[in-house]
């Protein structure tokens, strides 16, 4: 291989990772709540809970037939994210709207780290994002709690109209 051939090969630039904004996210993860909670309603899981758990457990809004949270759907959204987002790097909403989760390096993640990412985003999401937003380390790489617990990001996979560089990534405005 001739020296310029090499030289070329090296300074070859690689594609930068570009952090997906907030909105795209938020969107994204409510494309898959109304998915999943459909699914739920339709085969009847919910009011099967219902049944088989005390009403304790199962609080519900004031003069509503609506539960505030459901042990079902948390393990139904775990599972459901765990599994899309470690063996296809991203669930349906993120493939709509064309972001991934990776590593810090721009890598598919691990089992354990998209577990560690996921139980944020289906147990404990506004304290999850809250942290993330508040701590200094995971808000320069737009992470929530698990995400940087994990050593993972949210990566945009598109053409961004805007972008804003900062240290080792580039992010999505």
């Amino acid at each position: 291989m001739s020296p310029s051939r090499r030289q070329h090969k090296s300074k070859a630039k690689q594609t930068p990772i570009i952090l997906a904004n907030w909105g795209r996210r938020f969107i994204a993860w409510f494309i898959d709540y109304l998915l999943i909670n459909t699914m739920l309603a339709y085969f009847g899981l919910e009011g099967l809970e219902s049944k088989l758990l005390p009403a304790i457990l199962l609080p519900s809004l004031p003069g509503l037939d609506v539960s505030i949270w459901s042990p079902l759907s948390i393990v139904v959204f775990f599972l459901y994210w765990t599994f899309m987002e470690w063996y296809f790097g991203r669930s349906i909403g993120q493939l709509l709207l064309n972001v991934r989760l990776t590593d810090v390096n721009g890598s598919n993640p691990s089992l354990k780290a998209s577990a560690i990412q996921s139980a944020g985003k289906s147990l404990l999401l506004p304290i999850d994002i809250l942290v993330g937003w508040v701590y200094r380390p995971s808000r320069q790489r737009r992470q929530r709690l698990s995400n940087w617990l994990s050593n993972t990001v949210i990566v945009f996979i598109g053409t961004p109209n805007n972008t804003l560089e900062q240290d080792e990534y580039s992010k999505e405005r």
